[in-house]
């Protein structure tokens, strides 16, 4: 009896107290699917890391934290959330991996050259500066989106399509609801509808949602 006593006591001190977990699914900004191997981290002591199989968990004790996960392809994704862990219990928080953009900020350490110097020296700073602005504009091309819709819809949700399209396609639902002064209730029987229509895609993120609209071809 005594020894049964001992490994419940065992395995009781291998339980962290207060542990929670963290959890969800890593989405491309660009087609919505589960992304695998994201590496994902979390700045626990020691950091935890993993690779995403389209989905990620961690245990975690109480804290304040941040979710990081990281895609590389064609182009980087990245996506990072914080969250605060107050009590034992399961968290939700999906991840919308983005595009990655460094910040142009090369401007101000720019010399131009002296009214002496060359011609060949202006246009050897120029094409950096040139290529980063257009691949800038490339990537702002590419999440721009055609929204059409098939059939003609009452006058509520053509209000809530036009506002989604203003944002690029995307909206949260609190802001959604913010910017159309609507109940909660309204508005998630309005997205229901519009989900229903196959008009737009609701996607969990944290404690709230995106609203995407979807694409339609040409």
């Amino acid at each position: 009896m005594s020894k049964v006593i001992a490994v419940v006591a065992l395995i009781l001190l291998t339980i962290p107290a207060n542990a929670a977990v963290i959890h969800g699914t890593i989405y491309s900004w660009e087609t919505l699917e589960p992304v695998r191997k994201a590496i994902v981290t979390i700045n626990t002591t020691p950091e935890q890391k993993i690779v995403s199989n389209g989905t990620y968990s961690f245990t975690v004790p109480n804290g304040t934290y941040v979710i990081k996960a990281f895609y590389k392809n064609d182009v980087e994704l990245y996506a990072e959330e914080n969250i605060t862990i107050v009590e034992d219990r399961s968290y939700v928080i999906d991840l919308i991996l983005f595009p990655k953009f460094e910040k142009i900020d090369e401007f101000e350490e720019i010399e131009f050259p002296e009214v002496e110097e060359t011609i060949n020296n202006y246009y050897l700073i120029s094409i950096p500066i040139l290529a980063s602005i257009l691949i800038y504009l490339y990537y702002l091309k590419r999440r721009e989106r055609k929204f059409e819709v098939d059939e003609e819809l009452p006058e509520d949700l053509t209000e809530v399509i036009e506002i989604i399209k203003k944002e690029g396609g995307r909206i949260s639902q609190k802001e959604l609801r913010k910017k159309l002064g609507y109940s909660e209730a309204k508005m998630s029987l309005i997205i229901a509808d519009l989900e229903r229509r196959d008009v737009v895609e609701k996607v969990k993120k944290g404690r709230g949602n995106i609203i995407f609209l979807k694409e339609k071809g040409d």
